[in-house]
């Protein structure tokens, strides 16, 4: 499951390394040769809105098998797209197929006991920051070997190899009882209103996901301009990010072992202290190296509590619906926060980014703070 997770986090970063290419062959220049980048990550929010919550009405076998098969014929119909009005469309649809991962995190947690959920959910979370780091490290290498329209059906290719795999391994129990798609949309909002821990570790996680968004961002313009990289070592300080993924996998049986306040705690502490350590020293390659690693690892780790508490907090018949009010929130918030990022970047340098970043993170800890003394973060047994 983490394999087709990584796979589905990785379809939304698929543009970003070959835009330029794109854009050099169906000449558009500006603001216009990013419309690609965009509608794949606003697809990955309407995904998460309008399909992620169907995990409440079809078993994960069934939905992720389709949502693979859908992505990977919308991924080959990009790379052979006659104009960039059609590729930009099918990297929307592409966009909103690919919150696979999210669906079998919600189905792994329902599955999994207690005591083994916090690990379960670091191995998925993980295995997105894996996913979305190699796509971001190496596909701009091989569009440039191949070209992007093979770069790009090659990765529609690897995701229908993936449907094998997910007829094997996606849980292939349907609720019981199944509500009507209508119903499902319509009681979003009273899940929401219902679960003060859904709120509270909600708004925790899309502050640090806003930060860890805002820096990385703006973090290949920086490399370049400020720390005089060129534009394929700009590329590899993706590393550290694929590294903080890596470490929050390895790390995934200590997350039951320490408890989840403890967790949660440590977590945090690890992305300020990766976005303070380059406000301090914003120069230095090897400081932001390292905060960046950090502080990834630190976002992805603190997701592993609280979407394990947020999803716990309700009845197992709404985890769909939770799902949805969690992430939905996350990638709206990141989509501002790349925004305001990239504006700070222009205006004052990344050192005013990682300031962001900072009170941010902080803002999360203060909510995290908030559910601990109201007894929150003990996930239910159900």
């Amino acid at each position: 499951m983490a394999v087709i997770a990584a796979a589905g986090v990785a379809v939304i970063y698929i543009p970003q390394p070959v835009q330029p290419l794109v854009a050099a062959e169906f000449g558009v220049e500006g603001p216009a040769a990013a419309a690609a980048t965009i509608a794949v990550q606003a697809g990955y929010a309407l995904g998460v809105v309008l399909l992620v919550s169907l995990g409440d009405r079809y078993s994960a076998r069934r939905q992720v098998t389709a949502q693979l098969v859908a992505t990977a014929a919308a991924l080959v119909s990009a790379g052979l797209a006659p104009t960039y009005a059609v590729h930009v469309a099918l990297c929307l649809v592409a966009g909103a197929a690919a919150t696979v991962g999210q669906l079998l995190v919600s189905a792994a947690l329902r599955l999994a006991p207690p005591t083994a959920r916090a690990r379960t959910a670091a191995v998925l979370l993980g295995s997105f920051i894996v996913g979305l780091f190699v796509v971001r490290t190496a596909l701009g290498a091989l569009a440039e070997a191949i070209g992007w329209r093979a770069a790009v059906i090659a990765c529609g290719v690897v995701v229908l190899a993936l449907v094998p795999l997910s007829l094997r391994v996606s849980p292939a129990a349907a609720p019981s009882f199944p509500p009507a798609y209508r119903a499902i949309l319509a009681t979003i909002p009273r899940v929401a209103a219902g679960s003060p821990t859904l709120r509270l570790m909600t708004g925790a996680h899309t502050l640090c996901f806003m930060a860890f968004i805002a820096l990385w961002s703006s973090a290949t313009p920086y490399a370049i301009d400020e720390l005089g990289l060129s534009i394929g070592a700009a590329a590899l300080l993706g590393l550290a990010g694929l590294v903080g993924g890596v470490i929050t996998i390895i790390a995934a049986p200590a997350h039951g072992r320490v408890g989840v306040p403890r967790s949660l705690t440590i977590s945090i502490a690890a992305a300020l202290a990766g976005v303070v350590a380059i406000a301090i020293a914003p120069a230095s390659l090897p400081i932001a190296a390292a905060g960046l690693l950090l502080l990834s690892a630190g976002m992805s780790s603190e997701q592993v509590s609280t979407q394990a508490v947020a999803l716990a907090s309700v009845a197992p018949e709404q985890g769909g619906r939770a799902n949805t009010v969690y992430m939905g929130s996350t990638f709206l918030g990141g989509a501002f926060a790349s925004a305001v990022g990239a504006s700070l970047a222009a205006a004052l340098g990344y050192q005013a980014v990682a300031v962001l970043g900072a009170l941010l993170i902080v803002s999360a800890a203060s909510l995290a703070l908030i559910a601990h003394r109201r007894g929150m973060l003990r996930p239910p047994s159900h």
